[in-house]
């Protein structure tokens, strides 16, 4: 699916364009129905041998409990369920492996994992809500896609955020006014409207300036377009007004969101800045032959004299697959020189003659 959004804080917009991504009103066909209420029966008997507590809020799991639980009630089933409502739910192949459904060792571990969006102990009464009301299902999807372990927030990397405040003012005069930025793998979109700030602060904003953020998943790209966070409404109050004044003013940078996989994107553009944060050589990407794709493609897109910045705060044991001198090596083998940085790693290309 090829989508792109201008950023908006029209909430009435957002919720038009929701529909793109998500199937509105009742699902709760015959076929669905059906496998709830078996799922139901089988929930019903676990629940009449179980000797143990059945799950609450609060209840602090142990083996026992998860092994008789797995016994009695496998997960593999349950979650069988939850993957066919949630694909008839997107109007796009959702990413279920990598959900929060999947990888949890019984149902007792699920249903914890998935707090504060249920308090049931029966899945089948929460798989009901979910297929008949689209607010409470809005709810769950974005709060499956955007979890609170993602950790996403506004000045993740502020060691990069200094050293790129001081590359924009020393490169402004050379700049002359033209900006054009990308934040590669931008998640929910924080980092890409802190950058906006940043280049309206160096005096670079207005006509000729342009930032844009790239993510692969859909529901990310749609919560960093509109500001929009259905699970979190404090989150959404906090990020709207942090960036509002983005929206305001006679040096608007304009920008716009897209949904791109690096590794295989045929996009171009002479970009002066490329943000790579948290993704580079992670869990995410790793592999050999798919990391060096990657770097190649964005170095590809850099504007002579352009700069890739890559942090890695967060990769933790990550960097003894993939250490920094092996992202530097990759930078110079795609034509960047490799730069200093106080984040991760960094990259520049040469300049036109």
């Amino acid at each position: 699916m090829e989508l792109s959004f201008i950023p908006t804080l029209d909430r009435s917009l957002a919720e038009q364009r929701l529909e793109l991504l998500l199937v509105p009103g009742s699902l709760l066909d015959h076929t669905l129905a059906g496998r709830i209420d078996r799922l139901a029966g089988a929930f019903r008997n676990y629940a009449s041998c179980y000797p143990l507590p059945l799950w609450a809020p609060g209840l602090a799991i142990g083996n026992e409990m998860r092994s008789l639980t797995e016994a009695l009630f496998p997960i593999a089933p349950v979650t069988a369920v939850f993957d066919h409502l949630l694909r008839r739910s997107c109007r796009f192949p959702p990413q279920l492996a990598g959900s929060g459904l999947h990888g949890a060792a019984s149902w007792l571990d699920l249903v914890q994992k998935l707090r504060p969006q249920t308090h049931h102990a029966d899945p089948s009464a929460l798989l009901r809500e979910l297929a008949r009301d689209e607010k409470i299902r809005r709810r769950f999807i974005f709060a499956l896609f955007l979890p609170q372990h993602f950790g996403a927030a506004f000045d993740r990397y502020p060691q990069q955020s200094r050293w790129l405040a001081a590359w924009l003012r020393d490169n402004a005069g050379r700049l002359k006014g033209r900006m054009r930025a990308l934040d590669s793998a931008c998640g929910s979109g924080e980092g890409t409207y802190t950058l906006a700030e940043q280049i309206r602060a160096a005096g670079l904003g207005g006509d000729g300036c342009a930032v844009h953020g790239s993510t692969l998943e859909q529901i990310e790209l749609f919560a960093a377009a509109h500001l929009f966070f259905p699970h979190e409404p404090e989150r959404e109050r906090q990020y709207r007004a942090r960036v509002a004044p983005l929206f305001q003013g006679p040096d608007v940078v304009s920008m716009e969101f897209y949904l791109e996989e690096i590794a295989n994107s045929d996009r171009e553009g002479e970009y002066r800045l490329i943000l790579c944060n948290g993704l580079l050589g992670g869990p995410m990407l790793h592999e050999p032959g798919e990391l060096s794709r990657a770097v190649g493609k964005l170095a590809s897109r850099l504007a002579p004299g352009g700069v890739l910045l890559a942090a890695d705060r967060f990769h933790a044991g990550w960097r003894q697959r993939v250490p920094a001198s092996a992202l530097d090596a990759l930078l110079r083998e795609h034509g960047l020189v490799p730069l200093t940085v106080p984040e991760g790693v960094g990259g520049r290309k040469a300049s036109s003659r």
